[in-house]
């Protein structure tokens, strides 16, 4: 009696399960632009401490989306603090207007797609009574926030 009951119960389970077939639809995966940053650091290669109070500016950026180097029109310096670093985060690229995408916020983005996905920005370290220093730094879509240290003395 108990065959008889199980094999009720699993003829037509083995049914079920063989005859469906199943459609599963890959999720698609949509991406989105990112926010941009540069974390700078100014240091001294000979003492290797860190430079308090060196200035920073935004020169200018290549942009992989137009093929045209943008020079940004403003002479805004930003200081470094006491770890020798500065933050030039999405909204101080956006405001040098050195020809970044920007999203409903101001922000600064790179986009997904391949052929605006790139960027390169040129600052530049200054101090009183030294020669300034120009750095070359990449950004890129898949990576987006950059930190770069700058020997300077």
């Amino acid at each position: 009696m108990r065959l008889s009951q199980l094999a009720a119960v699993l003829v037509p389970l083995a049914l079920i399960g063989c005859g469906r077939r199943t459609h599963s639809n890959p999720a698609v995966r949509v991406e989105s632009p990112r926010l941009v940053s540069i974390l700078v650091e100014v240091y001294d290669p000979n003492t290797n401490f860190v430079w308090q109070d060196a200035s920073v500016r935004i020169v200018e950026a290549d942009q992989e989306w137009s093929g045209d180097t943008w020079a940004s029109p403003y002479q805004d310096y930003y200081l470094t603090d006491a770890n020798g670093r500065v933050l030039l985060d999405e909204f101080l690229l956006a405001d040098a207007a050195v020809g970044f995408y920007e999203d409903q916020n101001g922000a600064a983005v790179l986009s997904p797609a391949s052929s605006e996905d790139e960027a390169t920005v040129v600052i530049e370290v200054s101090g009183d009574g030294f020669q300034s220093v120009y750095v070359e730094v990449p950004l890129r879509w898949s990576q987006p926030d950059v930190f770069v240290e700058v020997p300077f003395y």
